[in-house]
């Protein structure tokens, strides 16, 4: 019986240059399996609201700022420059500025707020202006006075939030998998939101950068050994299957 053989000369040679192209892009397969990278692990931290302690997370997750937002000033006590201001400005009622109004009683959003909203002493607010009826120039404007008024925890919550759902294009998609699973993973290190996101609808976290990874020296040089060694194999192996390549003229 006549024999069959499964791996043909032509099979074989086309294995071969198919494992030369592997080697070849060894270097694109170790930086896609960032063999040899630094990763970085995302956690989330739930943040809930009530009008008798304000906002605040959910236990004492591990952050090492403990911002809440960064729309909300004096979200946290280390915030000093801006709680002392604040928590002065609340006592004090007002504090007048260098800026006038022909309509005291019209509401007002003069220059650029950094913050939306103002926790002090588990007390949300918001800062505005307030026209001051007692101080009055000769030309008949009134004068702007900085002041806080109250407002909800939840809805200043809300404000400051993204909805991952809505919004998702201004979130990494690694800090939306952290928010909705509780952790994620990177090959790089990503720029995360300042600011709750909210996830289906009702609840809260903040997404902040739990660890980084720095690759094992068993990783580091598996992932150098291909990224060098690979393409000379390659390149070996391609040679040698260019010099068996013949040519033939076969005439009528």
């Amino acid at each position: 019986m006549p024999s069959t053989t499964i791996v043909t000369p032509v099979r074989r040679d086309a294995l071969l240059a198919l494992f030369a192209l592997v080697l070849l892009l060894s270097p694109v397969w170790v930086a896609v399996a960032n063999i040899s990278g630094t990763t970085y692990t995302y956690e989330r931290a739930e943040v809930v609201s009530n009008e008798d302690s304000g906002i605040t997370y959910e236990g004492d997750p591990p952050l090492e700022d403990k911002y809440i937002s960064a729309d909300i000033g004096c979200s946290v006590p280390q915030d000093t420059r801006v709680c002392a201001f604040e928590r002065y400005l609340l006592s004090n009622e007002t504090i007048p500025t260098e800026t006038y109004t022909n309509n005291p009683a019209a509401p007002f959003d003069v220059g650029i707020n950094r913050y939306q909203y103002v926790q002090i002493n588990g007390s949300v607010y918001d800062p505005g202006y307030v026209g001051n009826r007692s101080a009055q120039r000769d030309d008949g404007l009134y004068r702007l006075d900085l002041a806080l008024e109250p407002a909800s925890a939840t809805d200043a919550l809300q404000q400051v939030s993204i909805d991952v759902s809505t919004e998702s294009d201004d979130v990494p998609p690694v800090a939306i998998q952290a928010a909705r699973q509780g952790s994620a993973t990177s090959d790089q290190e990503v720029k995360i939101p300042q600011t709750p996101l909210l996830v289906d609808g009702d609840t809260y976290y903040r997404v902040y950068l739990a660890s980084q990874n720095e690759p094992g020296q068993m990783e580091s040089v598996l992932g150098s050994g291909l990224s060098i060694a690979g393409p000379l194999v390659g390149l070996y192996v391609g040679f040698r299957l260019f010099r068996r390549i013949e040519i033939r003229y076969v005439g009528e």
